[in-house]
């Protein structure tokens, strides 16, 4: 009962619902058997989030910034490699400004994938992949390299915003949690590799490879994309 009875109203008891999967459904879904464009669709996208785990680690080296070595004056040559003599606060801004632009196209990302679709904008969102790892590549100043670092940003979370409905979208019900992994495992990879890459690329210019590599990533997805992915079928 009630602890206020009130004339006006009968109470009652709503019975639970029962749930129960179909087993037909469950056996058509397995019945789908996705062809070759589906795996391709899905590789070719997660060339992008493996470039945010790249940005990720990119700068994670020692030489780049040691801080006895950047502060020593003069510095001695070899030593603080990165725009040499750079101050903490400098050092600070070209790390993080990736992090403002992965702010910024995780939170403009849907609105555009909504309007374009996704397929386009993955595309689109390799000219900033391109355009960041450009700056990067070629200045010589750390505070353009912060802009080319947040221009990098915009690509890694527009990204990793989009791929997992992307991916959800295009793979059949018994695929999606199999294929969804690869996003994890794309942006792992990508942060792994420049730790290797730093055995080979820890002096002189080097750092300018590392930095335009994700133009590579770029080129691949926008040559191959038009003939081997398709637009996602919920847009």
């Amino acid at each position: 009962m009630s602890p206020h009875p009130d004339d006006h109203y009968n109470e009652t008891s709503t019975p639970g619902a029962e749930v129960s999967f179909d087993d037909a459904v469950k056996t058509a879904a397995l019945q789908i058997k996705p062809n070759r464009i589906l795996y391709t669709s899905v590789l070719l996208a997660l060339l992008q989030p493996f470039q945010s785990g790249w940005s990720t680690s990119q700068l994670n080296l020692s030489d780049y910034n040691n801080t006895d070595e950047c502060n020593a004056r003069p510095v001695v040559e070899g030593t603080c490699t990165l725009f040499s003599g750079h101050s903490k606060l400098e050092w600070t801004f070209a790390v993080n400004a990736w992090i403002f632009g992965a702010m910024v196209g995780s939170l403009l990302c849907g609105h555009f994938s909504d309007m374009m679709g996704r397929k386009k904008l993955l595309f689109f969102n390799c000219f900033f992949m391109i355009g960041g790892a450009v700056i990067q590549a070629s200045v010589s100043n750390i505070w353009p390299f912060a802009v080319g670092r947040a221009v990098a940003g915009i690509a890694s979370g527009a990204a990793t915003g989009t791929i997992g409905a992307y991916v959800n979208e295009l793979s059949p019900p018994h695929l999606r949690s199999h294929l969804g992994l690869g996003l994890q495992i794309s942006t792992t990879i990508g942060i792994l590799v420049p730790a290797i890459c730093f055995f080979f690329a820890d002096s002189g210019d080097g750092w300018r490879y590392m930095a335009g590599f994700p133009i590579v990533l770029a080129g691949i997805y926008m040559l191959l994309s038009p003939s081997l992915a398709v637009e996602s079928p919920a847009w």
